[in-house]
């Protein structure tokens, strides 16, 4: 009896977590607590004890490159320009870790349908709260300015999230049936829309790869995956007639032979990061200690800032703030992560895996010119996705 109610908390916590992921830390956070206690409970109450979670623990393959990569952190912050504040997110690194074996240990294949759903149940929302603040600033804003879709968010990450939770839609609308089909492809138009309202460029080639892999492999959905990619050329283009700002967004991505100036930025910012790394091979600057040499290395303000914090490159900045072992461990945890996807997929060849697939090469891609998934949120979505692409056998009730 209490194993049945340690597993309906679990069920619940997950749930939450999934609807709460991109929408808000402390909810988030709280889903987790939640699991946490669920399997405490479960592990107090069951003839077995501890030994069902400690076989999952085992069997996680996140576990060791996490390990590794909270280690690095550790070793990166002792040698810091800034220990205090080094370690002051050391906390941070450690929740978004716990919420991988956390939900890995939540995840069954029977109960991923659900999960799906409230994920997309919740990407939505933040999709049409960024509507919403884009529509906003075409009638309100003040003439001549751009307002972005960002959610709860800063527009990029926004966009990154949005094309995640976008393709697992659209892998899922050509697996489903009946109502939950139309749910799949209402959510898969609300999220175009809301990718396309951030008119961010960055993350639009994560997204085209991924949606490419996704058009291949599951013929079902193609027309909508079409359908998805010309709403966001629409909003774009649209921006771009009806609005100045937009139109010189979109106009300066080339001029001639000249890079536009956000290009040229992050061109400078990544040697300035490779620079870095050859003074700091082995510690880097330390976690979050970037803005202690930046302006040493990169003699121009970046949007107005002078000590800039960001390289807007996860690999380059990891390597910057956290030398080599930082980095491989980095590249460890990424690998393990795709591995895991791409083994269940030509196992399964289920919709989870190919979204596990598809939309994590996406956001290798999108990491090329961002680092979002230092952040909560990002790599809460990351983790779940990962779950969710592979899980063990059902060992419980969903």
């Amino acid at each position: 009896m209490g194993d049945h109610k340690a597993d309906k908390l679990l069920n619940f916590s997950l749930l939450l977590f999934a609807a709460s992921c991109i929408l808000s830390i402390t909810a988030a956070e709280g889903a987790l607590v939640l699991m946490l206690g669920a399997i405490l409970w479960k592990a107090f109450t069951s003839p077995e004890g501890f030994a069902q979670p400690l076989r999952e623990l085992h069997a996680n393959p996140l576990v060791f490159p996490l390990a590794l990569y909270i280690i690095a952190y550790i070793f990166s912050s002792i040698f810091s320009l800034d220990p205090e504040h080094s370690f002051s997110r050391l906390d941070t690194e450690i929740i978004k870790a716990l919420s991988a074996v956390l939900v890995f240990s939540a995840v069954t294949r029977s109960g991923r349908e659900k999960a799906g759903i409230w994920f997309l149940v919740g990407a939505s929302a933040a999709a049409l709260i960024g509507i919403g603040q884009f529509m906003y600033g075409i009638f309100k804003g003040v003439p001549g300015s751009l307002t972005r879709a960002s959610g709860t968010m800063h527009a990029v990450s926004h966009a990154e999230i949005m094309a995640v939770a976008m393709v697992l839609a659209g892998v899922l609308i050509g697996a489903a049936k009946g109502r939950l089909r139309h749910f799949y492809i209402a959510s898969f138009f609300i999220l175009s829309l809301g990718f396309a309202a951030s008119l961010s460029r960055g993350p639009a080639l994560g997204l085209c790869f991924a949606m490419a892999i996704a058009f291949f492999l599951q013929r079902n959905a193609r027309k909508f995956i079409i359908a998805g990619l010309a709403i966001i050329v629409l909003v774009f283009g649209a921006s771009a007639l009806l609005n100045k700002a937009g139109r010189e967004r979109i106009a300066t991505v080339t001029g001639g032979d000249k890079i536009d100036y956000t290009a040229n930025v992050r061109l400078t910012m990544w040697k300035a990061g490779m620079d870095i790394l050859r003074d700091y091979p082995l510690t880097g600057t330390g976690p979050y200690s970037l803005r202690r040499v930046f302006n040493s290395y990169h003699n121009r303000p970046v949007d107005g800032v002078i000590d800039f914090p960001d390289l807007h490159n996860l690999y380059i900045q990891r390597a910057a703030d956290s030398g080599l072992p930082g980095l491989l461990a980095l590249m460890l945890l990424l690998w393990t992560i795709l591995k895991r996807a791409a083994s269940s997929f030509f196992k399964y060849r289920d919709p989870y895996s190919l979204w596990g697939v598809a939309a994590f090469l996406g956001f290798l891609v999108m990491m090329l010119t961002d680092s979002s998934f230092d952040l909560p949120r990002t790599a809460f979505c990351i983790y779940l996705m990962a779950a969710m692409s592979g899980p063990a056998e059902d060992s419980r009730s969903a």
